[in-house]
């Protein structure tokens, strides 16, 4: 059966119908999509501002990792100065921190478990000292690596907020500076890292103030990884402090013998 014009022309508008719709739905789905973004850009945005106007209000992981270093920073001077200032209740309060931030950062699931190797702290000859465990170097690489990251997607989340005039141009020189500084403390701890203080390293990197939130966008994407350096570095000051307190006991010891 052959087509006559009639046809061939309904055919031709209901062709042209579908198309508009097609394209009149996909620029709908569009203008949707973008502005589900911009309303993402903008409320992260609204979040860092919160945070670069209270640099000294960290939020939780970043907060309890500066919290433990604190601590080893405490018990690796009492390693070195055994007896000097060595409060029975500080070491009490600041052990159950230790447990406390392991508690909080274990994750529940399956993990491949790893066998802590700390053979350096039983040589007699040297108090055991945290800033010479092998561990400790490696979370100073992964922490940095991690810093570096919610540096860079702040940054991005600011350039973005830039093109669709978000924030206010003063707020946006704000955080621009806030990654800046930050930028420039992650780039020193790597210099104190590569020059044999891991642990001053560390004290830096969770000390640094990043003006990106760990829950939602755009720090989510870090806090996994944050929490899993929180919690090796509490375990690591948990042996540590078994480590001085067995240490003290065997030289308290050898002075009655």
């Amino acid at each position: 059966m052959g087509w006559n014009t009639e046809q061939i022309a309904w055919i031709a508008g209901a062709t042209a119908v579908v198309a508009l719709l097609l394209v009149g739905g996909a620029r709908i789905a569009a203008t949707v999509k973008l502005r589900r973004h911009q309303s993402l850009i903008a409320q992260a945005l609204e979040h860092m501002c919160a945070l670069a106007s209270a640099p000294d209000t960290k939020p939780r992981l970043r907060g309890l990792g500066r919290d433990v270093v604190e601590v080893l920073l405490r018990q690796e001077s009492a390693a070195r100065s055994p007896g000097k200032s060595d409060d029975p209740a500080d070491n009490q309060r600041d052990l159950a921190l230790l447990i406390a931030a392991d508690a909080a950062t274990t994750t529940i699931g399956p993990t491949r478990a790893r066998q802590p190797d700390d053979s350096v702290w039983e040589e007699l000859t040297a108090p055991p000292s945290v800033r010479a465990h092998p561990e400790l170097q490696e979370i100073v690489t992964r922490m940095s690596h991690s810093g570096g990251r919610l540096v860079a997607m702040g940054q991005l989340v600011v350039d973005v907020g830039a093109r669709i005039g978000l924030p206010e141009p003063d707020a946006g020189k704000a955080l621009d500076a806030a990654l800046e500084r930050a930028r420039a403390i992650i780039a020193e701890a790597a210099r104190l890292a590569e020059g044999g203080d891991p642990l001053a390293a560390l004290a830096a990197l969770t000390a640094v103030d990043i003006p990106v939130p760990e829950s939602g966008f755009p720090g989510q994407a870090v806090a996994d990884d944050l929490r899993t350096q929180v919690n090796a570095l509490a375990r690591l000051g948990i042996r540590h402090r078994a480590a001085i307190s067995e240490r003290t006991a065997i030289e308290v010891h050898e002075e009655w013998r």
